[in-house]
């Protein structure tokens, strides 16, 4: 059983590591987004400009309900002289004329935060607003994209480690057809079970413990390699987690030698029963 491993139990080897390795990097870099996931849920601000006619009194009073109307809103009005500084750095050439006839031409404008700036919208149907914002900023579209781009890693994550777990089954399936005879006549011999299992353990243990070295090795040098491009992009990279790399060697080493055990416990009550 042992006999001819030099090259059976590397390709065995790759084949476990390959599944389990790239699981490992793609939880590592699932995990990079997790900032970029919280941006969806924060609060968002949406401008609301107001008619120009407006008096101090009635503008305070419309902020004053939209406050009443929605408690878990915060309205702030953009001093005028803050806008004219925002104009002209938008729009260089109302700089001369904000300097001469000053920031009170400008229409007021209002500043609302909220979770759900959807809300918002229903706003410009109201005679004293001239317009609303966009109430889908850039920062909730990416948190958004973001999210649904993390379900994704995990699903891949989840099929990678499922097709470690059938790749595994298979294996061990075929090793003890391979080697059936073999076993066979151990125990018509009078072998003990410990005798007749100790060298198929140990045919498994090793690939097992190869993949388990390779996945790891390969995870942080794969994770090592995308930082490069994820740094650029002002993600939150890490290397890869010790614990993605603690569970990529366990499962590497416990899968195939459970599956082992199972697998020649059931045949040893199948030969009993026959």
């Amino acid at each position: 059983m042992l006999r001819s491993r030099g090259v059976i139990s590397p390709v065995l080897a790759l084949a476990l590591a390959i599944p389990i390795s790239l699981a490992g990097v793609t939880v590592s870099v699932r995990g990079w987004l997790d900032p970029v996931i919280d941006l969806a849920d924060q609060g968002s601000m949406v401008t609301v400009l107001l008619h120009p006619r407006l008096d101090e009194a009635s503008r305070a009073a419309w902020m004053k309900k939209q406050t009443d109307r929605h408690p878990g809103w915060t309205v702030k009005r953009v001093p005028p002289h803050e806008l004219a500084d925002r104009m002209s750095a938008w729009f260089p050439y109302l700089k001369d004329l904000l300097a001469r006839e000053g920031p009170d031409m400008l229409p007021p404008l209002v500043e609302i935060t909220t979770s759900e700036p959807e809300a918002v919208a229903a706003l410009a149907e109201e005679i004293s607003v001239i317009a609303v914002g966009p109430t889908s900023p850039v920062n909730r579209v990416v948190g958004r994209a973001a999210r649904r781009l993390s379900v994704v890693l995990y699903a891949v994550a989840i099929i990678l480690a499922a097709s470690a777990v059938l790749l595994t089954a298979i294996w061990i399936h075929l090793e003890v057809h391979r080697n059936a005879e073999e076993i066979a006549i151990m125990r018509l011999m009078g072998a003990t079970e410990a005798t007749v299992r100790g060298p198929f353990f140990v045919a498994v243990a090793l690939p097992a413990v190869i993949a388990a070295a390779v996945s790891v090795s390969f995870t942080v040098l794969a994770v090592m390699w995308l930082a490069g491009f994820a740094t650029p992009l002002g993600l939150s990279v890490a290397g890869a987690p010790a614990t993605v790399l603690a569970v990529q060697v366990v499962g590497a080493v416990i899968l195939p030698v459970a599956t082992a055990y199972v697998t020649l416990g059931r045949y040893a009550r199948a030969d009993e029963g026959g």
